[in-house]
């Protein structure tokens, strides 16, 4: 037998992945942060493309990122842009396929560690964040993986299943059927045909929001905002990627949802979560202010204007629901802030009474 030194062992084979970019803008420009994603993209993708809903041109700054460009109507959506951006590849070109769009800010720290990420590495369909939110709180919870970060491996890209659900794929009548049939109906249909489905962050395993967590996002000088916020965060069911962000940082999910900032559905105090996020990146968060601005807004107020960056209008179908509707203090008239008490030694932090004595 030979004792001579062993060959060295070879690196175990890099994926085949190709990453399928959506974008939508009201200019239908392409946003710094934008160019900061695809950027960060590109050393994980064989293939980036992207899909754009509003854009008729790629701009020559972003040539040397992106190996496709596609652009197309504004109908369907998101959906629709993958699935068109799908039909550029050839079978069997890739052992990984990657959707995402531009509804977050980031990668906010290093990408790699996600693609490698055991809580995933056995799974034929995973993403970012499972959540069990329905589009209605009378709807049913069905566990189904956030759509803004959507990523397959053989054999579920080869699979009838796959092939099947993308050739259903076309217009619908709003986004909340959009939501209903093709977010929530894609895990599912993957988890029928047998394959495993997992997230960096699953929702459907974690406690509901704390006191402890949102006390810092109380105010009295903001009692709507708290108000929404506490009334909200203890609903059973919930978006995590807007209410707690934080957990999904400490999850590894390096990303925050423009939609946090942009409606702010939940009340939270924008202006922490900005200061959390500078603590925990050195993400460039003048991408972020930029962004904000140009959609006439400034960092921390809930108004949007529609249709700029990740807000996307259909042709095809009705815009997104407005924002929660909020009460107005009149003075002499009952209130539905009146149970709210503030706690001096906290620095004036409000809360309502039936809160107090819930610090888990």
């Amino acid at each position: 037998m030979s004792t001579g030194p062993r060959p060295p062992i070879s690196p175990p084979r890099r994926a085949q992945r190709a990453i399928v970019f959506a974008h939508y803008d009201r200019d239908g420009e392409f946003d710094p942060y934008v160019h900061h994603a695809l950027a960060a993209y590109r050393p994980f993708a064989e293939r980036l493309i992207v899909v754009s809903n509003s854009a008729t041109r790629l701009p020559a700054s972003l040539a040397a990122f992106v190996d496709d460009f596609l652009p197309r109507p504004n109908v369907g959506y998101d959906f629709a842009a993958w699935r068109d951006g799908l039909a550029t590849l050839q079978p069997g070109d890739h052992d990984e396929v990657v959707c995402v769009n531009d509804s977050v800010y980031g990668p906010l720290f290093d990408l790699a560690p996600v693609f490698d990420d055991a809580r995933v590495a056995d799974a034929e369909v995973w993403g970012m964040v499972r959540s069990d939110q329905n589009t209605s709180r009378t709807g049913p919870r069905v566990p189904h993986l956030q759509s803004w970060f959507l990523a397959m491996r053989r054999p579920a890209i080869d699979s009838d299943a796959w092939s099947t659900f993308w050739r259903q794929v076309g217009p619908l009548p709003s986004k909340r059927d959009v939501v209903e049939r093709y977010e929530i109906g894609f895990s599912a249909s993957m988890a029928a045909a047998g394959f495993r489905v997992a997230a960096l962050f699953d929702a459907t395993q974690a406690p509901p929001a704390t006191l402890r967590e949102v006390w810092p996002h109380l105010s009295p000088r903001a009692p709507r905002r708290s108000w929404r916020l506490i009334r909200k965060s203890r609903r059973p069911s919930h978006n995590p990627s807007e209410l707690t962000c934080w957990r999904l940082w400490d999850a590894g999910v390096p990303y925050l949802k423009v939609g946090l900032l942009r409606k702010n559905h939940y009340g939270l105090d924008v202006r922490h979560v900005l200061a959390e996020l500078r603590r925990r990146s050195d993400f460039d968060l003048g991408l972020i202010d930029a962004h904000l601005r140009r959609c006439g807004q400034q960092t921390g107020d809930s108004s949007a204007a529609a249709g700029c960056g990740s807000d996307r209008p259909d042709q095809a179908a009705a815009g997104e629901a407005n924002g929660p509707k909020t009460g107005r203090l009149v003075a002499g008239k009952p209130s539905r802030y009146n149970n709210m008490v503030v706690d001096r030694a906290a620095g004036g932090t409000c809360c309502p009474r039936s809160f107090l004595g819930r610090t888990s």
